[in-house]
């Protein structure tokens, strides 16, 4: 047996490493119009147990209470919602209060951005829910919401969601590659100083379920500058798709915080 024996010195304080970690679960639902669907999510939720949950698609032109609990646990009941215009589009984004108290929310036609403040340690955290258009019109007005929800935010800050568009050739399997859009795409990233979160165990996250699929690189995680200074430590995983043609995201954001800790 091996003895190891600590001396302390009178005045010496040895620092004590303190982590602090939570999660984000990102999911393009394709809409909560069955049971089954909402069964689905709410059982990944509580298999995964994020902090935050951001979904896309949701379809719901108002959200009540009981279509709430049907997908959403007790847990992560306060959420903040935009509403989906007819039978499309949709946005929600919940989360624990435990560990956090809301700020504020900010409601865009494409995102939807709330502020936290952590209970822990009062680190503020702004988070962006993306349902990005689907059609060029449109992605000038989305591109817009980034910067102004940008030029406003202070702090750490991450984005994540489905960004419907590819920024590389290789985001997509089989089909046509839109490369001018592509460079739009990276160049308001860039031009907002964002570093985008590598997912590294799968290379798609969309399939149109074909016999012969089509598969895109479509939802993506992104954060800023002081984000990655705060949490340095943040990954981005898949988990297994269910029912909708996306692939759930989940991000882990994780910082050991050095703080001294003296013996008398």
């Amino acid at each position: 047996m091996l003895n190891v024996m600590f001396v302390l010195l009178p005045g010496v304080c040895p620092p004590l490493m303190l982590s602090k970690s939570f999660s984000f679960f990102s999911w393009n639902v394709r809409g909560f119009g069955h049971s089954s669907r909402c069964e689905d999510v709410l059982a990944e939720l509580l298999s995964v147990r994020p902090s935050f949950v951001s979904l896309q698609e949701t379809k719901l032109p108002h959200l009540t209470n009981v279509k709430k609990r049907s997908f959403l646990p007790a847990r992560l009941a306060s959420c903040a919602t935009v509403d989906a215009t007819g039978a499309s589009g949709g946005i929600l984004t919940a989360w624990d209060s435990t560990l956090c108290t809301i700020v504020s929310t900010v409601e865009h036609p494409f995102t939807l951005t709330t502020r936290f403040v952590m209970a822990a340690d009062n680190t503020r955290v702004t988070l962006t829910n993306v349902y990005a258009p689907t059609t060029s019109a449109d992605r000038p007005s989305f591109f817009a919401e980034l910067t102004d929800i940008s030029n406003s935010t202070q702090g750490t800050w991450i984005v994540l969601g489905d960004f419907n568009l590819t920024r590389y050739a290789n985001d997509k399997n089989q089909g046509a590659f839109n490369a001018t859009e592509a460079a739009r795409y990276s160049d308001i990233i860039n031009s907002l100083a964002l570093i985008e979160i590598p997912l590294v165990d799968r290379a798609f996250t969309w399939s149109n379920k074909r016999d012969t699929p089509t598969l895109v690189r479509l939802d993506r995680c992104f954060v800023n500058t002081f984000w990655d200074a705060t949490f340095p430590n943040t990954s981005l995983s898949s988990l297994t798709r269910v029912a909708s043609d996306h692939v759930p995201l989940l991000v882990t954001a994780c910082s050991t915080v050095p703080r001294d800790k003296c013996f008398r």
